[in-house]
């Protein structure tokens, strides 16, 4: 009876003196709130869709509703961050720069704390300042893109502010599971790297799996990743609005889970293709394959996530060769290559200008560690996926899980190997991104050490 009695004491006098936003449950402190928000993001009638310089008109009709959805979280300490799961191509620094500073203004959440994670779908909108060299499109149509821009720019502040005002106490918990359509896309020629299907080159076939319930046990929400590009439509239907395989594997996990809220968030595959691919058919596959993956591994034991979340954001300058001489900018501005001429253009208005041509490129990138138990390492651009597996092989210990395309995407970012080989991701790619480069080779042992020693530096022991 003793015992009996100081155990209850000792329980009565720890809820009283619980201070923090969430207090015990079943003698259990429960460390974090959840919020969650979505906003419809589909265009009203036709718009330039992004991804590819060979589309010639916009947009005929729609497949299936674009979103973008926030996902909020809160620590006992008051500590918050924001994943913001969208369905585009990409965004830029000038596109994505007031929407950090208008959450900054209204939310007190800086830069580092809001991840924009694009889905990188090849049936979205093109977006204003973002790539748009790339588009060949007429006035008219520069215009619609304006319009939908300033609409998203405006649900992507809001979406973050509906899901803050949405926190409630959660219990989160991880696992990974496998889907196989992912296939390396760099083939090796003679004298050459093509696009094709390389089934013997690197690959992730990770899907992250974070469960998000509430107090109850009820499945709140959902978010998961893959490390593959969104281009598997093409054909019949390479001019229909469509979110791809990552909006399909959505549905069908709503679907699966009623209430629940599905959030998808790219992994680090810019060398990586669907496959097969061509057809919205084929899209459709690849979803239910991606979802029947997330169910896999929510249909198993989890680990719990438990403890503070703690952040570390960083920006590095990623050093190009160096810039053209004019004459080789004056011989590039008389290209039959319209990407190789609007290149060229703006560099020799640089010059023009007085200002220094582009010596580097700026990569965002951060570490997040909910407690010891998941790592999330986010990175701006196109990452190839050696990174995924570097990384991952450095940072087993906490449950790496990695994402590309966030923040912002100011190219592709290749690896050492790649920058070696040429092609595309390496060399190529970068006329449309209005660069001359390559990247210097020491760039991936740059952002790797930066990234190791962020990680090691929020580690609690």
């Amino acid at each position: 009876m003793k015992r009996t009695f100081l155990h209850w004491l000792s329980l009565f006098l720890r809820i009283c003196s619980c201070s923090g936003p969430l207090a015990p449950v079943h003698g259990q402190e429960l460390p974090f709130l959840a919020g969650l928000a979505v906003r419809d993001v589909t265009p009203e009638g036709p718009i330039w869709l992004a991804g590819y310089a060979g589309r010639n008109k916009p947009s005929e009709g729609v497949d299936g509703h674009l979103v973008v959805q926030a996902l909020a979280l809160q620590d006992r300490a008051g500590e918050k961050m924001a994943f913001i799961a969208l369905d585009n191509c990409e965004v830029s620094r000038a596109f994505a720069a007031p929407v950090y500073g208008m959450i900054k203004e209204l939310h007190g959440l800086d830069k580092g704390r809001i991840l924009i994670v694009s889905s990188h779908t090849h049936s979205a909108p093109v977006l204003d300042e973002t790539i748009i060299a790339m588009y060949q499109m007429p006035e008219a149509e520069l215009e619609k893109v304006k319009k939908y821009s300033q609409f998203l720019k405006e649900k992507l502040v809001e979406v973050v502010g509906a899901a803050l005002a949405d926190l409630k106490p959660a219990r989160l918990s991880y696992g990974n599971g496998r889907a196989r359509f992912a296939m390396n896309r760099r083939v090796y020629k003679e004298s050459s790297v093509d696009f094709g299907e390389n089934y013997d080159g690197p690959i992730d076939w990770d899907v992250p799996v974070m469960k998000i319930a509430g107090l109850d046990g009820a499945l709140r929400a959902i978010l998961f990743g893959y490390a593959c590009h969104g281009t598997t439509i093409a054909g019949e239907e390479f001019y229909v609005v469509s979110a791809d395989f990552m909006g399909y594997a959505r549905q069908h996990l709503e679907a699966l889970y009623p209430g629940a809220s599905a959030l998808y968030v790219t992994g680090m595959g810019a060398d990586s293709n669907p496959s097969a691919r061509g057809r919205l058919v084929d899209a459709k596959r690849h979803g239910l394959e991606l979802a029947g993956a997330v169910a896999g591994v929510l249909n198993r034991p989890l680990q719990a996530v438990d403890g503070p979340i703690r952040f570390a954001f960083d920006e590095l300058d990623l050093p190009l060769n160096d810039p053209p001489a004019r004459e080789r900018l004056e011989a590039d501005r008389k290209s039959g290559d319209y990407h190789i001429r609007t290149r060229a253009q703006a560099y020799l208005k640089l010059l023009e200008d007085g200002k220094p041509l582009p010596a580097a490129v700026k990569l965002p990138l951060s570490v997040v560690r909910l407690g010891d138990d998941l790592t999330f390492v986010a990175m701006a651009g196109e990452v190839v996926v050696d990174y995924a597996i570097r990384l991952k092989r450095l940072l087993g210990g906490g449950n790496p899980w990695m994402i590309g395309y966030a923040y912002e995407v100011p190219c592709y970012i290749p690896s050492m190997r790649l920058l070696k080989e040429g092609g595309y991701e390496a060399d190529s790619s970068l006329i449309y991104y209005g660069i001359y480069g390559p990247f210097r080779g020491r760039i991936e042992d740059q952002i790797v050490n930066r990234v190791v020693e962020l990680a090691r530096g929020l580690k609690t022991h």
